[in-house]
């Protein structure tokens, strides 16, 4: 049987975290000789969705998910579940399903205790207590954007594909020259309205574009955004 593990992890705000978690699937694969590959639940890639998807199609008969935040995360453990509900219910053109199965989480080993006396007994590095500028004067200005476009990065919209939304709308924005000073991008946790996901939302206009996917992107980009023509049909305000 062809197994294929999956360390399913939650938001990763920045790059180095993310890079972190996928090094540790790759000692992890060396390690036990198989497949090994990070995933995430809200705010980085790839989603579980996506994962679940690479692993089927490589062949996986058996897909073990493996919960890898510190400490014990009952979120991660709940979101995991009906994420790959999720999957499961909306995969049905594919036969036969891997048998996919969670194990425990990694924050409750025992060897986790024995990692951290390990390195305790360590050399330790003092801190010189300058690491860099905590404060700067640049750190106290509010860009001057014309508009606050949000992209919702919770575990529903990150399951629709809203990591595919955020690197295409940075690629359109970049292409027409816009930048903090135009246009001020911001990934989100969870906007609310999951049903509707993935979500951009345009402040000051207030308007909610749902179910944006990269050809949408490009229409909010360069009729909303550049000509100011919010886009009918696809604007929603709030009730």
């Amino acid at each position: 049987m062809t197994r294929h593990t999956l360390l399913v992890a939650r938001s990763v705000t920045h790059t180095g975290g993310q890079d972190a978690m996928h090094e540790l699937a790759a000692d992890v694969a060396h390690a036990l000789g198989e497949p090994v590959r990070a995933c995430f639940l809200d705010g980085a890639a790839p989603s579980l969705h996506d994962a679940l998807d690479a692993a089927q199609a490589a062949g996986a008969l058996e897909i073990v998910l493996l919960p890898t935040h510190l400490p014990p995360d009952r979120y991660l453990d709940v979101w995991l579940r009906r994420a790959y509900g999720d999957w499961a219910a909306t995969r049905t053109d594919t036969a036969p399903p891997p048998q996919v199965s969670v194990g425990p989480p990694l924050a409750t080993q025992p060897s986790l205790v024995t990692a951290v006396v390990t390195a305790l007994r360590q050399p330790m590095t003092p801190l010189s207590g300058n690491p860099g500028p905590f404060r700067s004067p640049a750190w106290s200005t509010i860009t001057g954007h014309r508009r606050h476009v949000l992209v919702c990065r919770g575990p529903r919209c990150t399951a629709y594909g809203a990591s595919h939304t955020a690197d295409a709308l940075a690629e359109h924005l970049g292409a027409q020259g816009l930048g903090d000073d135009d246009i001020l991008l911001t990934q989100t946790g969870c906007l609310f309205p999951c049903n509707l996901g993935p979500l951009v939302v345009v402040h000051p206009d207030d308007v909610w574009y749902t179910h944006v996917d990269q050809d949408l992107v490009g229409r909010i980009v360069n009729e909303h955004l550049v000509h100011d023509r919010p886009l009918p049909g696809h604007a929603v305000r709030r009730r």
